[in-house]
């Protein structure tokens, strides 16, 4: 068994062992999705597309691995990364978006499986067109990095569901194999914006990119390997291969390679022919025709629930809020995990039923725990933000708020004029309390030098003497019978009251 198949089995292994976590994170978000409805204006078609990105539970299960199974940490990730879909609109990048740039030669398609059942996406440099004169090459690219990972991300989750009905053992496929041809490349962008890019979209599909293969890899690419290096994470850079075309049937069988790279398959790929293309991202989304319940006149008709209300009268749909992305809404800072609203804890119920132990991480301590959590209710409660002056208040709550004015300006009497010596007095008690709590926490800190001056005071002027009268008077009831040493006695105190008295 080869080094793949084995990671396959371990990645369906923790699949198996954190489904109740996959299952947390899935009503959670769940619970979320009427405030993003209610933020972004959706219509109906888009919540069919938002609930089938959350029923992927391979993508969840792929972003609670890549967080070290941290629920908080994945769950933040996911709803950022959902809001990024909805505000790209990734859902409309489908063939008519790239059909006219990309999709006229065999530049990038998915064609059978390698050893470890991980589906083939074949990369052909050769094809790759050059960017218009004036356009930004990351803007120009991104639409089709966008459609190949979501055609990717709908593959795997798809032969995963029909592996599960057929019963097969380990089902789960969670990551592609990529082989990226060099041959004929000629003039290939260089720009480290353009990795930087590539990189920060693949952050929104962690895990989906098994390994990476670069075939006919000369020496004139050395210069561009050495710069993607420096974007990439140790990681990543792990799963690049250089392997030479002899190489390729340890990874795939001889009869799936296709003849450019030295196998038996005469495939030659064209969109007509493609099996993935046309059947997880033809056309737009269908839009949904008009009924009575979204009609004005119906009775039960209501704007503000309305799934239509993003669409103006022409069909045309209205833009979304700013954000900092560029034209093809590709994040331009780094991806970091930000909640959808600022109030996570009550997406956390979502998983109050699982052990601490997969809430917050592998071995943290209870205590360190019960800290954090505090610390984040109270951060919670105190960030909660404000509503926005442009939604408006209701009728109802408008009157409530008039009632309790006129209501507290009737009871208060403003002929009666405040007692100010009760407030003085209260003034003073507040005063004298702090500085008496101030003197005993000085007393206290400095208690040893406070003890010297009090027995110097008390050894003077004459309560040293009396004092010592009391003291030889005490000894001599008890040594009677050696009433001589009293003597004695009387001469020893009598040598240190000199010494004692300041």
């Amino acid at each position: 068994m080869d080094v793949y198949s084995k990671r396959h089995i371990e990645s369906n292994q923790l699949y198996k062992q954190h489904e109740r976590a996959i299952d947390s994170i899935h009503s959670a978000i769940q619970r979320e999705i009427p405030h993003l409805i209610h933020e972004f204006d959706l219509s109906i078609q888009e919540v069919h597309a938002l609930n089938d990105f959350i029923d992927d539970r391979a993508t969840l299960f792929r972003f609670l691995r890549k967080n070290n199974y941290s629920l908080p940490t994945a769950l933040s990730l996911l709803l950022d990364t959902i809001r990024w879909r909805i505000i790209a609109d990734i859902d409309n990048i489908r063939i008519p978006s790239v059909a006219d740039d990309f999709l006229e030669e065999p530049l990038v398609y998915f064609h059978k499986t390698d050893k470890a059942n991980r589906p083939i996406l074949m990369i052909n440099l050769a094809h790759l067109p050059k960017a218009p004169a004036g356009t930004d090459v990351s803007d120009y690219l991104t639409p089709l990095v966008i459609f190949v990972l979501e055609t990717a991300r709908l593959l795997l989750w798809d032969t995963s569901q029909e592996r599960i009905k057929a019963n097969i053992e380990h089902p789960m496929v969670l990551e592609t194999l990529v082989l990226v041809d060099f041959k004929d490349a000629n003039s290939l962008p260089t720009d480290i914006g353009l990795l930087k890019s590539f990189v920060t979209l693949l952050r929104r599909y962690p895990g989906m990119t098994g390994t990476v293969n670069l075939i006919n890899f000369g020496w004139m690419y050395q210069g561009l390997w050495q710069m993607c290096k420096l974007v990439l994470s140790n990681e990543a850079k792990a799963k690049v291969n250089f392997p030479k075309l002899k190489e390729l049937p340890a990874l795939i069988e001889e009869q799936d390679i296709v003849i450019d790279l030295g196998g038996m398959d005469t495939y030659q790929w064209s969109l007509s022919t493609d099996a993935y293309y046309t059947k997880y991202r033809h056309g737009l989304l269908p839009t949904p025709s008009i009924s009575r319940r979204s009609s004005s006149s119906s009775v039960y008709y209501d704007t503000h629930n309305s799934p239509l209300l993003s669409m103006t009268s022409t069909g045309e749909k209205l833009t979304r809020p700013p954000s900092s992305f560029s034209l093809y809404n590709t994040p331009l800072a780094s991806l970091s995990p930000v909640a959808s609203h600022a109030n996570l804890a009550s997406v956390a119920k979502a998983y109050s039923g699982l052990s601490l132990q997969s809430k917050l991480g592998n071995g943290m301590p209870p205590r360190f725990r019960s800290t954090i959590k505090q610390l984040g209710d109270m951060m919670a409660t105190s960030s909660s933000p404000r509503p926005a002056e442009n939604e408006g208040i209701s009728s109802w709550l408008l009157s409530e708020k008039l009632q309790a004015i006129q209501n507290s300006g009737n009871n208060s009497n403003p002929r009666r004029s405040p007692n100010w010596f009760l407030n003085l007095f209260f003034k003073f008690e507040t005063t004298a309390r702090h500085i008496t709590v101030r003197l005993i926490k000085k007393m206290i800190r400095y208690r040893g030098t406070l003890y010297w001056v009090v027995a110097c005071i008390l050894l003077r002027n004459g309560v040293q003497e009396l004092l010592q009268h009391v003291f030889l008077i005490m000894m001599e009831i008890m040594f009677k019978p050696a009433a001589g040493n009293a003597v004695g006695m009387r001469s020893l105190l009598s040598l240190t009251t000199g010494q004692m008295t300041l």
